[in-house]
Parts: C-alpha cells; structure tokens; sequence
C-alpha cells in the first residue's frame, strides 16, 4: 500500500487546523498542521510535505514570510504552495509570493480536493489563480 501526501496546513486559526485536518484525512491525504510560520518551517523539513496550504494572514511571521522561507530551503523550491485567503488574491500578489495559486475561503470542499489531487499529481492545479475551490 502506498504512502497518503502529505499536506503542511499553515494557519493561525485553530478551527481553520481542526477542519482542514479531518477533511484531508476524510480524502485520503495524510494532514500536518503549523499554527504560525516557524513551526511550518519545522515541520516542512521534518516531514516534506507533497503541498501546503497557507494562510495568506498570520501574526510574527507572515504568510508572506513563509513562503519565502520555504522557498529558500534546499528541496523545497517546487513544492506547490497554495494560499488560503479571505480575500481575493491576485496573478501578480501570487507571482511576487511565489505561490503556486490561491482558495478563497469559504471554500467548496471538493473543488479544494481536486486542486490538491491535481498539484500532487504533478499537474498544475487549474492555473494559478484565485478560486473558490
């Protein structure tokens, strides 16, 4: 039997954690949680994940940060990044992130489901823009 992805969830609201966790297990994806940017970092070197979900909004370090940081780690430069925001996020704020894409919240489960399926299947998510997935 194969290993489950596993998806780093990045956000500073503890229900945010709570469901993201049980929706990706419900789906077959193996979910780590960080409540701020250095337990990500942590626990993106200690567990590689296959995609992190971020919030774009985070107290001490920044989503922002982070993802810098993430990018900066050797290994980690492809990693698909997707932003989770309460507020739109546009082409050019992903580019100069150097996210991957972005999920409004509220979001539609299956949608989010099958953009993380398809980035861990090395495709390219539905593009690199902000949906409601």
């Amino acid at each position: 039997m194969s290993e489950k992805p596993i998806i780093l969830v990045v956000d500073d609201d503890q229900p945010i954690l709570v469901l993201m966790r049980s929706l990706l297990r419900e789906f077959g994806f193996e979910a780590v949680t960080a409540e701020n940017g250095n337990q990500a970092l942590a626990a993106a070197r200690e567990r590689r994940p296959a995609l992190v979900l971020i919030d774009k909004n985070m107290p001490g370090m920044t989503g922002a940060e982070t993802i810098q940081s993430l990018r900066d780690e050797p290994g980690f430069e492809r990693l698909p990044i997707l932003i989770l925001s309460g507020e739109p996020v546009s082409r050019s704020e992903l580019e100069g992130l150097r996210a991957d894409g972005a999920v409004l919240k509220p979001f539609d489960v299956a949608a989010l489901v099958e953009k993380i399926r398809a980035f861990v299947a090395g495709g390219d998510g539905a593009g690199s823009q902000t949906s409601r997935a």
